[in-house]
């Protein structure tokens, strides 16, 4: 069980108990009352009234108990049936009782049949009180089954969406998974073909790749970080492709500076980089610019954007689109449907992200 489905337990425990006591607490107060209104008022007497509220709420407290036990899984209209011979039953029990307090009240204080303080006992005196009682347990049990089947929705809700962010953060994190291996992948080999061209640069790439990395662990329990930090890993992946490319990428960004603190899923502008610079400039002779850009576009939402030339043909587009659908998922499962992607297919090539402010 949840700390907080355990805290709600708790708060409806309190809340019960107080209910228990105003509404019993209240209809013996209404009974005495009403004894003073008719002049019947008398220390005995309210002794005993007093008796019908605690056996009330013990009975009350009984079919709680039992509901508990056997009645959560019933239909409320079998538990209403149930409640047709059971209210009754209890009812005239309670009176049973309470008219045998009256007996030996009687016995005690006769002077109180004498002076009509207390009506004479008979079984149409149990009768008749019994089906008052009945209807103050059906009452109490109205209140209780509504009160009841609105917690248990409640309840049900919440352990609904818990399942549901629970479900949530396990896909994040196989999705960050996924791109975090392709990503390692891609950053070795480079490496690996570097070693036999320039191993110097080879080295400071691997020094690249570690700060890069580290980051990277840092975040990865994380569904969100900011822009801010999306782009020191950026520009530390931008360095690697810089020396696998040897010139042939340029670099240019436009970044709204109040936009830093803004949240992204991990990894999506790396994503959207390499995706350019794999099917776009590293797919020319001479290479090209990748621009990237964050602005406001309102007030409730911002874009990023990355453009890049097309690749020098079309084959050079193909991909089998892991990313990409990768990307559009994790999008999805951090902001739902406030968030959009669009990839347009031009010159210059053009993926743009729009997210929630």
């Amino acid at each position: 069980m949840s700390a907080v489905t355990t805290a709600m337990d708790a708060n409806t425990s309190r809340y019960y108990w107080l209910g228990q006591i105003i509404f019993w607490g209240g209809y013996g107060l209404v009974n005495l009352v009403f004894m003073g209104l008719s002049g019947t008022m008398h220390p005995a007497l309210a002794l005993i009234f007093s008796l019908l509220s605690l056996l009330l709420a013990c009975t009350s407290h009984w079919l709680r108990r039992l509901y508990k036990k056997y009645g959560q899984n019933l239909s409320l209209g079998k538990i209403f049936a149930h409640m047709v011979w059971l209210l009754p039953l209890l009812a005239i029990g309670v009176q049973l009782v309470l008219h045998l307090a009256l007996y030996a009240l009687l016995l005690t204080q006769p002077a109180m049949a004498e002076n009509n303080s207390i009506q004479e006992i008979s079984l149409g005196s149990v009768l008749g009180y019994s089906i008052n009682t009945a209807i103050m347990l059906l009452l109490w049990s109205i209140v209780y089954l509504l009160r009841a089947e609105l917690i248990r929705r409640r309840n049900a809700e919440v352990e609904y969406w818990r399942l549901q962010a629970e479900l949530k953060a396990r896909e994040l994190n196989f999705l960050r998974g996924q791109i975090n291996s392709h990503f390692l992948f891609n950053a070795l080999n480079n490496l690996r073909a570097l070693i036999r061209e320039d191993a110097e640069a080879a080295r400071q790439g691997l020094a690249d790749l570690s700060t890069l990395l580290r980051g990277i662990l840092q975040a990865d329990t994380r569904p969100l970080v900011t822009l801010e930090e999306e782009l020191a890993w950026v520009r530390g992946y931008l360095a690697l492709e810089a020396l696998q490319l040897d010139g042939r990428l340029q670099t240019e960004m436009d970044i709204d500076q109040q936009l830093l603190k803004n949240h992204v899923p991990p990894m999506l502008m790396q994503t959207l980089v390499e995706n350019a610079i794999k099917h776009g400039i590293a797919a020319r002779r001479k290479g090209g610019l990748l621009k990237i850009s964050a602005q406001k576009l309102n007030e409730h939402s911002w874009q990023l954007c990355i453009e890049n030339p097309p690749a020098e043909t079309s084959s050079n587009h193909q991909g089998n689109g892991v990313g990409l659908t990768n990307l559009r998922e994790r999008l999805r499962l951090a902001f739902g449907d406030d968030a959009r992607f669009e990839l347009q297919l031009q010159n210059p090539v053009k993926a743009c992200v729009e997210m929630p402010l």
